[in-house]
């Protein structure tokens, strides 16, 4: 089933997309804009396993959060504010479900480790693999989950490694 969302998709990629800009710009030890086709077999192997991963998330996530959007029916007079309720709560939608945080994680941390025995010129951005490859591979509801998220779920330490 398709994935309840209040805000427009569109926003949500461009969001994630270039949210780490702000924190850390472009530099090559972050990664680049590879497409799947022109990426390190290992990380093309990465992103088999994500969206195995994201595959069977969604399949918990989005009846998980369509009960949560019921659950606010009781307070709301339509779908609309039911929807815009269950919202309020969890600003992530969908993507507030446990074990898609725990895969963006897992998979970020991941693709660090495998950039990390990468030229410069080989390196991927963690978050282009995750939003802008599921979108190649034409994965439009796996899309619609992760774009609910308002950030990522990442941080740099003081060395400029993520955590």
């Amino acid at each position: 089933m398709a994935v309840l969302v209040l805000h427009d998709t569109e926003g949500g990629i461009y969001r994630l997309l270039n949210a780490m800009h702000d924190v850390v710009g472009r530099p090559p030890r972050h990664g680049r804009d590879l497409s799947f086709a022109e990426a390190a077999p290992e990380l093309r192997k990465l992103f088999e396993g994500y969206l195995k991963m994201m595959r069977q998330v969604h399949s918990e996530a989005e009846p998980w959060w369509r009960n949560t959007v019921a659950a606010e029916r009781t307070h709301a007079q339509s779908d609309e504010e039911a929807l815009a309720a269950a919202f309020d709560k969890r600003a992530a939608g969908a993507a507030a479900y446990p074990r898609v945080v725990w895969v963006v994680r897992m998979i970020w941390f991941e693709c660090c480790k495998r950039n990390g025995k990468q030229s410069d010129d080989e390196k991927v951005r963690p978050e282009y693999l995750m939003v802008q490859w599921l979108i190649d591979a034409g994965e439009t509801e796996l899309v619609r989950l992760i774009a609910c998220m308002p950030y990522w779920p990442i941080g740099l330490d003081e060395n400029g490694n993520w955590c």
